[in-house]
């Protein structure tokens, strides 16, 4: 069991990094999360890296108006680049190869998820299956299932009311699906070890 919870925790976990340079994907990730809320809403991007990740054919100019729950996450997102002192190179012309597996994991969700500089596994669920949806709707696609001996993590801040954005991975811990889920909880009941 102790070598289950080291394995997890090397292969599951990555915490926040005390410094951040102008290439780490941390950083890179935040950038990207709060900049496709922004894309999304028709905002222009002037700078290479923005250009470059964003399609401006479609933006409008000027300030774009933002729904309550985008306000909030853009806000969210913008306090933890502060946090964490990130300073991404918009002068760049590409993303990270980590930050571009997350920009394809963005383009899948209708919400976007507002990153926790904490992680959590759960290894060995043994609960039912569960949908995975692209965003904090049942009514929104399901892009995923979580089932019964894979393991799920929890990187990003919960939200209301009681959804959660879940990575999914198979028992050797390859990435399987991820998505948008309700109600989940990690318990002695519901998993069979637990990291983080």
């Amino acid at each position: 069991m102790i070598s289950r919870l080291i394995l997890a925790s090397v292969l599951g976990l990555v915490t926040a990094p005390a410094w951040a340079d102008r290439v780490d994907p941390w950083c890179q990730n935040l950038w990207l999360s709060r900049n496709t809320v922004m894309d999304r809403a028709g905002q222009c991007f002037s700078t290479t890296l923005g250009q470059a990740v964003f399609d401006n054919s479609d933006c409008i100019a000027g300030e774009r108006p933002l729904s309550p729950l985008d306000r909030e996450i853009v806000a969210r997102l913008q306090a933890m680049e502060a946090e964490f002192d990130c300073a991404v190179d918009t002068s760049a012309n590409r993303l990270n190869p980590q930050s571009l597996e997350w920009r394809g994991r963005l383009m899948e969700l209708w919400t976007v998820p507002i990153r926790a500089d904490t992680e959590h596994s759960c290894g060995g669920y043994t609960g039912p299956s569960m949908d995975l949806h692209a965003g904090m709707s049942t009514s929104t696609s399901v892009i995923g299932r979580l089932e019964s001996g894979q393991n799920f993590g929890f990187s990003h801040d919960r939200m209301p009311p009681n959804w959660e954005y879940i990575t999914v991975s198979d028992a050797d811990y390859n990435f399987v699906a991820h998505g948008w889920v309700q109600g989940i909880e990690m318990t002695d009941d519901l998993c069979t070890f637990m990291a983080g």
